[in-house]
């Protein structure tokens, strides 16, 4: 198999996300609403959900790479719940929620423990290879990494204006944020290979590791430390990029220099 082949043929149906995407995005239209520009978050929230899940990314995150399985926790904590709830900000800006959950994710300290305790949790080593060997733990583990990253961005961009911290706090709590995963992003790439190390020895169902090892040139080692590396930096510029838009947003409202929480 070369890597055209592995892009192409490594492919799985996943009844399970193609149904949640399906009713999700049926819920999301049902009050008449039409995809345009404002909604274009929200589908591309989507897309990149079948991506993580179903792509060749999810082939090889399922015990193969522990690059992949890397890339696709970042995709459900950083990337997906982020585009998802900017996508309900139009479609919720009158709703006035008030119930248990609401008024614990508007607990920055919860939501922050929340979103950075998912990567630091689920790379403990029994958690890290209980998820690669069992299809039940796998799919707790990707369901609480879309739930712990929806905590950590409600508020930064919760669909209430009024329910999201204020400018300075935002920065500091992405930027503390973005401090813990470095850490995190270390201590994979330079740890001897023990951190998940059911990757160390994968179980070749789709014959693809001559290609990873050979062609590749991705050892066991390389593999881990590329790992480290996406925790480390890709995670640190979507939260450089959250950092940017809260500023924006002290810019657009002068008043909120002053709103330190």
């Amino acid at each position: 198999m070369d890597s055209w082949g592995l892009l192409t043929s490594c492919w799985r149906f996943d009844p399970l996300a193609i149904a949640v995407c399906v009713a999700t995005a049926i819920a999301y239209l049902a009050p008449g609403r039409r995809f345009g520009v404002r909604t274009l978050p929200f589908a591309m929230a989507l897309l990149i959900l079948v991506l993580a899940l179903a792509s060749p990314i999810g082939q090889l995150a399922d015990g193969y790479l522990f690059s992949a399985h890397m890339l696709q926790h970042l995709l459900l904590v950083l990337i997906v719940p982020p585009l998802a709830l900017l996508g309900l900000a139009p479609a919720l800006r009158g709703v006035r929620p008030r119930n248990a959950v609401t008024r614990l994710l508007s607990r920055p300290i919860v939501a922050w423990g929340l979103g950075v305790g998912a990567m630091w949790l689920w790379h403990e080593q029994t958690l890290c290879n209980a998820a690669s060997q069992s299809a039940l733990v796998h799919r707790v583990q990707e369901l609480s990494l879309l739930v712990m990253g929806t905590a950590f961005w409600w508020p930064i961009l919760a669909p209430r204006e009024e329910s999201r911290l204020p400018p300075l706090s935002g920065v500091a709590y992405l930027f503390t944020a973005c401090v813990a995963c470095t850490l995190l992003g270390v201590l994979i790439t330079f740890s001897p290979v023990e951190v998940c190390s059911v990757f160390a020895h994968p179980v070749d169902r789709l014959g693809v590791m001559p290609l990873v090892r050979n062609g590749w040139g991705l050892t066991v080692e390389k593999d881990q430390q590329v790992g480290g590396l996406l925790m480390w930096v890709p995670a640190c510029l979507v939260y450089g990029v959250g950092i940017l838009g809260v500023l924006g947003r002290l810019f657009r409202e002068p008043s909120g220099i002053g709103e330190v929480s």
